[in-house]
């Protein structure tokens, strides 16, 4: 019975910790406090003057992958602009592409060089659908940290959903004011598990992003222990226990 209740406690401790780490927030913080070993500036695309190259596919770069939204997420707008609903499906992160000519743009903006935005209802090649569309990152590997450059937004506002691998909602942040400015964001204790982002805004200018800076290693998630790991665990509690008898006797 002593067995029994011990092992209960053992899972029922490593999930407290796992609900402790969910509930830690994200917070704005200075982009420039901000350690993340990976630059994302968008340079090595193609680019141009606006309406800069049109990409009806999904963006590969070192360290993350940006695409329109996730599988599971509704796509709606507000005027000019996407908007997101819903929650990722599947059990997990996977990257969808938007509409021909509604996905996403790169484009050559003076003197900030190449900047990534999403293209709104309107379209490529019309100039208001530039910034006006959503944008999902997924990255490579569970982050902390996440900052960006904004550029050419008129003082609106943006909806920015944290996700982790498998799904789940980490947090909402809804950060007003943006224009030509820097934006960071940092997980609570260092707790690595923002796999991915999505994006939207309603901006009456748009937004366009630069210089996505995170990935900062040598900081591990808190988790559950895997169903594996847990019963080892156990069949050792038992052994100790068939032992501590056998010295009784």
């Amino acid at each position: 019975m002593k067995i029994t209740l011990t092992r209960i406690l053992a899972g029922f401790g490593c999930l407290m910790v796992a609900g402790v780490a969910n509930a830690l927030p994200i917070n704005e913080v200075d982009y420039f406090s901000l350690t993340g070993a990976e630059l994302i500036d968008f340079e090595s695309f193609a680019g141009g003057g606006a309406p800069g190259t049109n990409y009806d596919g999904l963006i590969d770069a070192d360290g993350a992958t940006f695409g329109e939204r996730f599988v599971g997420q509704t796509l709606g707008a507000s005027g000019n602009s996407d908007t997101l609903a819903g929650a990722p499906s599947g059990g997990g992160l996977t990257l969808a592409v938007g509409a021909a000519n509604q996905n996403l743009n790169i484009f050559t903006r003076a003197p900030d060089g190449n900047v990534l935005t999403g293209l709104g209802n309107l379209g490529f090649p019309d100039f208001n659908a530039i910034g006006e569309g959503a944008i999902a990152i997924l990255f490579d590997n569970d982050q902390s940290e996440f900052g960006f450059q904004s550029v050419g937004g008129n003082l609106g506002g943006a909806t920015f959903e944290f996700w982790a691998r498998d799904g789940s909602l980490i947090a909402t942040i809804t950060p007003v004011g943006l224009g030509v400015d820097f934006f960071g964001f940092q997980r609570e204790g260092g707790v690595q598990d923002i796999a991915g982002i999505s994006i939207w805004n309603t901006d009456p200018a748009g937004i366009a992003f630069d210089d996505i800076v995170f990935d900062v290693p040598g900081i591990e998630p808190v988790g559950v222990p895997e169903p594996g790991t847990i019963g080892l665990l156990g069949l050792g509690l038992v052994g100790l226990g068939i032992a501590r008898r056998r010295r009784k006797v």
